[in-house]
């Protein structure tokens, strides 16, 4: 299968995601029960960013995977129709006699 990162590169960007995802959860907890300035608070316009990060990064990382199951599940009773049975005689235990 071809791919166009290495697993490094792999690796590097799915721990910076899981960094990105704690430090925003890390940011909404502690600001959750902030004293609110009305319409305008930068506090919560924070909030709502992290959250929206949050979603964000999590529907990066299972969307390919999501993808790739249904793919799967999909191309899965293709296979079995394609694939040669090999069945004998022997394997459907049939008695053969001379």
């Amino acid at each position: 299968m071809f791919c166009m990162f290495s697993k490094g590169t792999v690796a590097l960007l799915y721990l910076l995601d899981r960094l990105i995802v704690a430090l925003a959860s890390l940011y909404v907890s502690r600001h959750l029960n902030h004293h609110c300035h009305g319409e305008h608070c930068h506090v919560c316009h924070h909030i709502h960013r992290c959250l929206e990060l949050i979603s964000l990064c999590v529907e990066l990382v299972t969307a390919p995977i999501e993808i790739l199951y249904r793919c799967f599940l999909f191309c899965l009773p293709f296979v079995r129709a394609l694939s040669p049975s090999h069945r004998t005689l022997v394997s459907q235990k049939v008695l053969l006699l001379n």
